[in-house]
């Protein structure tokens, strides 16, 4: 394998999906993170200060001893080629570091998105994330929006479906309640919002 991303050979590029070839075979572009989401290479600029707390305010939140938690790493959505890059992905320690480009998503128990500010990137998080995220099984995907002061957290995913089953929205201030395996709660007095403007 060469570049951050796994090369694929010729032979395997006639059996999937061209989009999914060409990405996984570009290299990282400095100051940005890729996607590749329902077709489509995109391309996030640098997440801001507050995007960034958040981040590290949810992953202070989470117990280590057993778990990985990784940033800046694809998802590889199981029968699909989808490859979200979750703002923050919790897996079991146990043989993700196994794969080089991107993790598995029948190992990740919980996938956090925090919304940036741009109209894309929001119906992306809102509308296309959850499906994907369920698509793969992934346990508990936290959508936390910077924009107007909430959040939603989606469990009980139903991979054949592509939906979440359950839906548990609220405020910052209100605490978030991870189901099992992870069963934590995480406290959001401390997010803050964007500036208005």
């Amino acid at each position: 394998m060469t570049g951050a991303r796994t090369r694929t050979s010729l032979s395997d590029a006639a059996e999937r999906d061209r989009g999914l070839v060409l990405y996984e075979s570009m290299d990282p572009i400095e100051g940005f993170s890729m996607e590749y989401l329902r077709g489509e290479i995109v391309l996030r600029a640098s997440p801001n200060t507050i995007h960034n707390r958040i981040v590290e305010l949810v992953r202070g939140a989470l117990p280590h001893p057993d778990l990985a938690l990784w940033t800046t790493t694809a998802v590889a959505i199981t029968g699909q080629s989808d490859r979200p890059e979750p703002d923050l992905a919790v897996t079991g320690g146990e043989h993700a570091d196994d794969y080089f480009t991107a993790v598995p998503s029948e190992l990740v128990l919980f996938a956090l998105e925090v919304v940036s500010t741009t109209r894309p990137a929001r119906r992306r998080d809102y509308e296309d994330k959850p499906d994907i995220y369920a698509q793969g099984g992934i346990p508990a995907y936290l959508l936390v929006d910077p924009n107007d002061g909430t959040w939603r957290l989606h469990t009980d995913p139903r991979p054949e479906k592509g939906r979440y089953q359950t839906l548990h929205m609220g405020a910052f201030g209100e605490p978030v309640v991870l189901p099992e395996p992870l069963g934590v709660t995480i406290g959001t007095d401390r997010f803050r919002t964007y500036p208005a403007g």
